[in-house]
């Protein structure tokens, strides 16, 4: 008898000896064996119950995006949050507030708390009005206009979804679970008749402001301005006695609206046909992505495809449309090259200040430009109010940054008269001035 027989009649026993009760010495089993190769796989079993339809792909349905959760829109490769960090939004916004009037755009409450009519002004300075309508100007007792100062509590500059977004726990995807189209509304009234105001009163002595309806882009209006109302702030005589003197950056709004430059007594001022743009700035800067439910982008690029849907014989690639880029380009560099002869410009951040060298006026990085203090007289300048209105008309221009695109005859008009004033001579760059 082999072993493994007689190891398996010893197992028997052991199992019959103990089911009938009787003492059997024998082991029962022994320890386990090696595992065995895998058997064959065997044949597929049957089909399942089909499921339930599922949504399309960026589909929506009864108002939701579903696709992904609350990803879609926001949250996919190239999605809103994405297209946020490629704008200049994204970027540090003068980091450290402080005091000030800084966090009213820098802040990420600053649109808020303005809306809300929260702001601070020195004690007995004087009553701000249409604050919820992006005034920051107003009457002060100790001289023709003051500024409101932030009234949140935010140290750190930034701007996010929340600076421009009214999202509250009701419709906040992040709170609900999900983005519904149309939720997001923008913090300030964007209705057809909604207005908000510019810093530049119609007539000397009144701090009124310019009301503006923009609809979407009244958002753009309450921080996108030079924050300086220029019929008061260019008076007989203005001494240069800082950097800082003139607008603030991002002048866009008074180059758009063609109401913000300083405009020379006796002349005539008009606006392009870009005034009659749907939405203002939203229009151009933020148009609907298809692959994105049609959201509006969030890069804040403008893109030339919608320049020509009204200048439809143009084939290029870049903004210089009918070259009118580079006309106001090269009517800056004049009046550039004319200020800084005078004395009135430069890049310096400290005393002693120096006047713009050549490769500063050959660079083209017209924005960079600040006044100069003391200038070739070593001492501050006092202008008389055409002088200071042509310097102020070169800053806004410059730091508006679009070569003439929001708004060319305006700004051409404004240049035209500024080289004017400080040369005493028709310009060179320009052939004419635009009616």
């Amino acid at each position: 008898m082999s072993f493994f027989t007689r190891s398996r009649r010893r197992g028997l026993l052991g199992v019959l000896a103990l089911a009938s009760g009787t003492a059997v010495a024998v082991a029962c089993t022994g320890g386990d064996g090696a595992k065995g190769e895998p058997g064959l796989t065997g044949q597929p079993g049957p089909q399942g119950t089909a499921g339930g339809p599922g949504s399309s792909s960026g589909g929506v349905d009864g108002g939701s995006i579903l696709t992904g959760a609350c990803t879609q829109p926001c949250h996919t490769f190239g999605g809103v949050v994405d297209q946020w960090r490629f704008s200049n939004h994204s970027h540090p916004q003068e980091n450290l507030i402080g005091g000030g009037a800084c966090g009213n755009c820098h802040g990420i409450d600053g649109l808020q708390q303005r809306v809300a009519n929260k702001y601070v002004v020195a004690a007995d300075s004087g009553t701000p009005v249409n604050v919820p309508k992006g005034h920051m100007s107003y009457a002060t007792t100790a001289g023709p206009t003051g500024e409101i100062g932030y009234g949140g509590a935010t140290t750190i500059g930034l701007i996010h979804c929340t600076t421009c977004h009214d999202f509250n726990p009701t419709n906040d995807p992040h709170v609900v679970g999900k983005y519904v189209a149309g939720t997001a509304a923008i913090r300030v009234p964007g209705g057809a008749t909604d207005t908000v105001l510019l810093e530049k009163s119609p007539v000397a002595g009144a701090v009124t402001g310019q009301p503006l309806a923009y609809k979407a882009a009244n958002v753009c209006v309450m921080c996108h301005k030079s924050r300086k109302d220029v019929t008061s702030y260019i008076t007989a005589a203005n001494t240069i006695s800082s950097i800082r003197w003139g607008p603030h950056e991002g002048p866009q709004t008074d180059v758009y609206s063609g109401k913000g430059g300083f405009q020379f007594a006796g002349l005539v001022y008009g606006t392009s046909a870009h005034a009659a743009i749907g939405n203002a700035c939203v229009g151009c800067h933020m148009s609907p992505v298809a692959a994105n439910a049609n959201v509006p982008d969030h890069t804040m690029k403008p893109n030339v495809a919608y320049c020509k849907s009204c200048h439809t014989t143009y084939t290029g690639t870049d903004f210089d449309i009918q070259g009118g880029r580079s006309v106001v380009k090269n009517a800056l560099s004049e009046l550039e090259t004319a200020l800084n002869n005078t004395g009135l410009l430069t890049r310096s951040a400290a005393a002693p200040y120096s006047a713009l060298s050549d490769d500063d006026l050959a660079d083209g990085q017209f924005n960079l430009d600040a006044t100069r203090p003391g200038g070739n007289a070593g001492a501050n300048f006092t202008l008389d109010a055409a002088t200071a209105g042509a310097l102020y008309n070169y800053l806004i221009i410059a730091r508006s940054k679009d070569l003439g695109v929001h708004n060319p005859t305006y700004e051409k008009q404004l240049l035209w008269d500024s080289i004017k004033q400080i040369k005493g001579t028709d310009p060179v760059s320009l052939a004419s001035r635009p009616q």
